[in-house]
């Protein structure tokens, strides 16, 4: 990513909150991690080179930020635009999953990998993803667009665009995720239409 990039990541990041980039930076710890990630992951393509004094700094206000809210997050994790952490703590995301645009998540929340078997990697999510508390994604699995993952759902399969899913183990309840959202939502914390 070039710096053009880092700061557009940043911007759409902020776009999921109302008001100034100052009084969000201040007070919102989401809005705190997805600066430090973009900005670490930035400098992490290039701590080999001059910027290596820079991304040591960074990289310790990020591993600050990380302890401080429980959000594990490794720099260079691929995460599209518009992240947002809606209750924090207890959250840990694997380094090479690949996470799409606008993806919401709530606290205890776990995308992890499997280092073995038929499921061995880790987990693809879409874009305009809502991943409810104490969800569980393991392992090689595909994530669709516009997709609802229930609280405490523990997925291991495949789950289609549009799904709503939840139960352990993960099970498709409704082909149409529009319907677990009120316009509210839709203009306050999507930002996109589900």
């Amino acid at each position: 990513m070039n710096w053009k990039e880092c700061v557009g990541l940043i911007k759409a990041d902020k776009s999921r909150f109302m008001g100034s980039i100052v009084r969000i930076y201040f007070s919102n710890e989401s809005f705190q991690v997805t600066f430090w990630f973009r900005l670490a992951s930035f400098l992490w393509e290039r701590k080999k080179t001059i910027w290596f004094p820079l991304y040591v700094l960074v990289k310790l206000i990020y591993k600050h930020i990380e302890y401080k809210t429980g959000i594990q997050l490794p720099m260079g994790t691929k995460v599209g635009p518009g992240l947002r952490f809606f209750h924090y703590n207890c959250i840990v995301i694997a380094q090479t999953s690949i996470i799409g645009s606008n993806v919401s998540i709530h606290q205890g929340v776990t995308i992890g990998r499997v280092f073995n078997g038929l499921k061995a990697g880790v987990p693809t999510i879409g874009s305009n993803v809502v991943i409810f508390a104490g969800a569980k994604i393991i392992g090689k699995v595909n994530i669709g667009n516009n997709v609802v993952i229930g609280a405490n759902a523990v997925v291991t399969n495949d789950i289609p665009a549009n799904a709503v899913a939840c139960g352990i183990p993960a099970k498709v309840i409704s082909e149409d995720s529009s319907k677990c959202f009120d316009e509210y939502w839709g203009e306050r914390f999507v930002h996109s239409h589900l």
